[in-house]
């Protein structure tokens, strides 16, 4: 009987033991590691800007068993900073008028919501440095800037811009610091119409609100006009018999007209110069003469600008 006791209270000792390693073994030491909190500012005085806050994130240290570590780093965690609370009421509760400054306000613990059983060890930094300036409202002209070059004999006149105004809103000191506002550059690489597009401002990363943000740019392109002196055109007596004569032989032009066609191969051939004697009688006459020029040509200068004629 004393044996079967023994062996009960060997079995029941054992099965303490168990119980106990089950439940050593079931807890863990406490963990730590390290969080970033992105950092979201709400309240902003309608009458002011956030500028530059000192820190986007926070980076704090917490404490707690494996599997709340775990849990905590699935959670999108956030710090708020209500601006208006933390910069309108003073220690007192009293109401403030605020001010367009730097401020530092301090990071509370109390604000970040984590699992219970997590415990902060720390927050980095503990103020958030801000600076709110004057908003400001201001329009501005707009401009459209060139890149690259049109084809060949093909030239881009200044842009039509829709709307010709564009407003910014945005701190005062940057506001006053803008000299021209464009619209990102416009690449002309080889076109050879008349285009439009639509285009975005260059605000190169200013903290600005643009209204309208895209504006709608029309270029026109035209075939591109030179003026070139074409020397020696001959001269023709239409209707003269063979012993009548004109003095100079030659004439002098200065044209305008298109790249293409005024480089055109044989387009000195194409330009005719005249002048009719059809029915004059003997004598000696001061014509000027008829020029006839290829459509798209603009003649803007002759030299001479009449001739002798002489009929036998």
């Amino acid at each position: 009987m004393r044996e079967i006791l023994k062996i009960d209270r060997l079995l029941f000792y054992l099965l303490i033991f168990i119980l106990i390693g089950n439940v050593t073994g079931c807890s863990t030491e406490p963990v730590e590691t390290d969080l970033l909190l992105p950092v979201e500012f709400s309240s902003i005085p309608l009458n002011l800007i956030l500028t530059s806050p000192s820190v986007d994130k926070l980076e704090i240290r917490v404490r707690g068993n494996s599997e709340q570590i775990e849990k905590i780093k699935t959670i999108d965690l956030k710090y708020s900073v209500d601006l208006y609370t933390d910069l309108a009421s003073d220690p007192a509760g009293e109401k403030v008028f605020i001010d367009p400054r730097i401020y530092y306000i301090p990071v509370l613990k109390k604000r970040i919501f984590i699992p219970r059983g997590v415990k902060i060890i720390s927050v980095s930094p503990a103020y958030i440095k801000v600076s709110l300036e004057k908003k400001v409202v201001k329009s501005f002209s707009v401009s459209a800037p060139y890149t690259g070059v049109a084809a060949p004999g093909y030239v881009a006149l200044s842009a039509r811009i829709e709307p010709s105004t564009i407003t910014l809103t945005g701190p005062e000191s940057v506001i006053e610091s803008i000299k021209s506002l464009k619209t990102k550059p416009i690449d002309l690489t080889k076109v050879n119409e008349s285009f439009k597009k639509k285009m975005p401002l260059d605000l190169k990363g200013l903290n600005l609100k643009p209204e309208p943000a895209i504006a709608t740019v029309f270029i026109p392109v035209e075939k591109k006009q030179i003026i070139k002196i074409f020397k020696n055109i001959p001269l023709e007596l239409k209707n003269a018999k063979k012993k009548d004569s004109v003095a100079p032989l030659k004439i002098r032009l200065t044209i305008k007209g298109g790249h293409d066609m005024l480089n055109r191969k044989g387009i000195k051939d194409e330009i005719k110069v005249s002048i009719d004697v059809k029915g004059l009688k003997p004598g000696i006459y001061v014509r000027s003469a008829v020029i006839d020029l290829p459509l798209e040509l603009i003649m803007t200068d002759a030299e001479p600008e009449i001739f002798t004629v002489k009929i036998e």
